[in-house]
Parts: C-alpha cells; structure tokens; sequence
C-alpha cells in the first residue's frame, strides 16, 4: 500500500469517528484532522508523480543547466 492510500484510510477512518462524535467540538476536530489526511494524501501523490516524471533523467547543477539552457541538444 502506498503512502497516499495509507493517507486516505486513515482519513477515511477519521470520518467514520466523527460520524460517531459525541459533541458537534469533537466531530469538528476530526473532521479537521481528516482534511489534513487528504492534503497530505495529494502531496504524496504529486510528489510521486514528479519523482515519476524525473526518474532516469539526468541531473545536472542548476548553474550548468542555466549556462547551457534549456533546450540544449545533445549530439
């Protein structure tokens, strides 16, 4: 499992205690926390996709990559 869906579940399950909160200060609270879940949920996921997108591409210092630009072709 990763660590969104982790994220998700335990925001889903969040819920499910607020559903069964005792007072509308409680059920706030969690509802809160489960918010905070989910956006950690997103940052995991696009953290993930732009891992995705830069796997095997070359990595080069932020000065080279500016003196040689960005569309520099390689021969």
């Amino acid at each position: 499992m990763s660590k969104e869906d982790d994220y998700k579940l335990n925001a889903a399950r969040t819920v499910n205690l607020a559903n069964r909160a005792a007072t509308l200060a409680d059920k706030g609270h969690l509802l809160d926390l489960a918010e905070k879940w989910l956006d950690l949920a997103d940052r995991a996921q696009a953290m993930r996709q732009r891992s995705e997108r830069h796997k095997g591409a070359p990595r080069e210092h932020p000065l080279l990559r500016r003196r040689l630009g960005p569309d520099r072709r390689e021969a």
